[in-house]
């Protein structure tokens, strides 16, 4: 069995696909990377046969109409036969030495983790600006439970750069991500984390996380417009699961609840940024339909939490909103 399988999601990727499945085919025949062709009208078609043509022990190719990146992650998770499974943007790459590191922990764990925890770096280019980590909150190099972590603050969150979770806890648990639409990576980290319950930190930089090229999904105004996948993302993790389950086990709990309160915040935040009539009744309509599915939790982010001011009605939520949002903007440096 391959450590780890790698799925890279590329459309009309030509110009840097080859940055990302270079720095993966580092990890030799320990590795498998799934490179998806999401539809794309250059020559990435070409470029990942040439990868399969090349690599045919570890690179497999998958051409399918273009159904948006969670597609292309789902394609990947059906064709995974690695112990873990990761998500590398078509933009981004992995570093050398953190890579090298990772498949060492991999080799030693041996399955035992529900989900890898890793560093990452942001980029502007090949320019390092900011370094994302969690030692100040979790114990490393050591299997521990949710009870051991401390809490993640708000501007603190689990990314899906940082992230690793085991494959068949993908393969069962009923992940599916939705197509043509964006930021479905906040319903990827949420829905599977109900399922771990044992991880592995490893304080050490793995993913490169570029930032600095124009028209990607997290620039500010990107965001704004496509307000309506965050309210789709947003409803699809209320709908998934109940952090309250788990109610029981606060530590637990309260990672769950934090994932899903930063969603809640951005969904509100981006539909109050718009700021047009129809985002204001797609906010209303939104806001009604989780109540409706999930009454305690709603009430509990709504009104009983920090981004409290984010619901005021007209100016005061708008202004508020945009405080929020430069604030976090200024705090990690995301954007």
């Amino acid at each position: 069995m391959k450590l780890i399988s790698f799925v890279v999601c590329c459309y009309n990727s030509q110009e840097y696909m080859r940055d990302a499945v270079d720095s993966l085919l580092k990890g030799g025949e320990e590795v498998e990377i799934i490179i998806v062709d999401d539809g794309s009208k250059d020559d990435t078609p070409k470029i990942a046969d040439e990868y399969g043509e090349k690599y045919p022990s570890i690179v497999k190719v998958v051409h399918q109409p273009n159904g948006g990146h969670g597609a292309g992650v789902m394609a990947g998770v059906r064709l995974a036969t690695g112990t873990y499974f990761k998500i590398v943007d078509s933009d981004d790459w992995v570093d050398d030495e953190g890579y090298q590191e990772v498949l060492n922990t991999v080799r030693k764990l041996d399955g035992k983790a529900d989900l890898i925890v890793t560093d990452f770096q942001y980029y502007h280019g090949k320019k390092p600006v900011q370094q994302n980590s969690y030692d100040k909150k979790f114990p490393q190099n050591r299997i521990f439970k949710w009870k051991e972590a401390k809490k993640l603050s708000l501007t603190e969150n689990m990314l899906i750069q940082s992230l690793m979770y085991r494959t068949d806890i993908l393969k069962t648990d009923g992940l599916d991500l939705p197509n043509k639409v964006f930021y479905e990576d906040t319903l990827y980290i949420y829905h599977n984390l109900f399922y771990v319950d044992n991880i592995y930190y490893l304080h050490k930089n793995f993913y490169c996380y570029n930032v600095g090229r124009p028209g990607q999904s997290v620039e500010m105004d990107t965001s704004i417009r496509r307000y309506k996948d965050f309210l789709k993302v947003g409803e699809l993790c209320f709908k998934c699961n109940d952090p309250y389950k788990y109610k029981a086990d606060k530590a637990k709990f309260f990672a769950l609840y934090h994932q899903i309160r930063i969603s809640f915040y951005m969904c509100m935040c981006y539909a109050k940024l718009r700021h047009t009539k129809e985002s204001k009744a797609d906010l209303k309509a939104w806001l009604k339909t989780c109540k409706a599915t999930n009454k305690r939790l709603y009430r509990r982010l709504r009104y009983f939490s920090v981004g409290f001011p984010i619901s005021f009605p007209g100016i005061f939520g708008y202004l508020n909103a945009k405080i929020a949002y430069n604030t976090a903007q200024k705090l990690v440096s995301f954007n």
